[in-house]
């Protein structure tokens, strides 16, 4: 079987668990939380990207909850798996369906890492960074551990409510994804810093 294949199969499944309800209650979530960051925009006390990030964060994590935990059904015990990296070996001696388990639990906090660094606001500034990326100053090691926690949420909730396999892998790679998603945003924010140092040198040499 194919790789592309395999990965559909598994996203088809996931996608399964979506309904249009739920696509209703993560809007009004979303709404919710507009209403609020509109409201702090409106007073200055909130830049404009935050108040975008948040809402469109919030429908995102609404989504990962219903299918991680919401929409799935409970067994009747505990299921865990507490040996790291099982799912590699897996795949390693066969189990090729075990790699889109691995590629979508990556993929699925991408965006996570990504909106999560547009809002919290603690700061970093590189000790070697000059000219424009000085003025980067997020902390990537937040973000990360605001993925992690959120996974080890999810999968905590999956162990206690019997409804998923509590495993180290699946926070392993939730957490690589927030990192991927943090980098995203980081060679973005690399280039917009870039691009406006020059335009102000621009501007002052004219």
């Amino acid at each position: 079987m194919r790789k592309e294949k395999i990965i559909d199969i598994y996203f088809d499944a996931v996608m399964a668990k979506v309904t249009g309800e739920a696509i209703v209650l993560w809007m009004l979530l979303a709404l919710l939380a507009w209403l609020i960051t509109y409201v702090l925009h409106r007073r200055g006390q909130m830049k404009a990207s935050t108040a975008i990030a948040i809402p469109i964060l919030v429908f995102y994590i609404a989504f990962v909850l219903t299918i991680t935990i919401i929409e799935r059904t409970p067994g009747r015990q505990m299921q865990y798996k507490l040996e790291l990296f099982w799912t590699v070996r897996k795949v390693i001696n066969g189990r090729r369906e075990l790699i889109s388990e691995i590629f979508w639990n990556i993929v699925l906090f991408v965006p996570i890492g990504g909106l999560a660094s547009l809002i919290l606001p603690v700061q970093y500034k590189p000790r070697k960074a000059n000219g424009p990326l000085r003025r980067m100053w997020r902390s990537p090691w937040i973000v990360i551990l605001a993925g992690l926690l959120l996974s080890t949420g999810i999968e905590v909730t999956q162990l206690l409510t019997y409804r998923g396999l509590f495993e180290f892998d699946d926070i392993l790679y939730n957490t690589l994804g927030t990192a991927v998603g943090v980098v995203i945003y980081l060679g973005f924010a690399a280039l917009h810093a870039i691009r406006s140092y020059r335009l102000e040198n621009q501007k002052e040499n004219n």
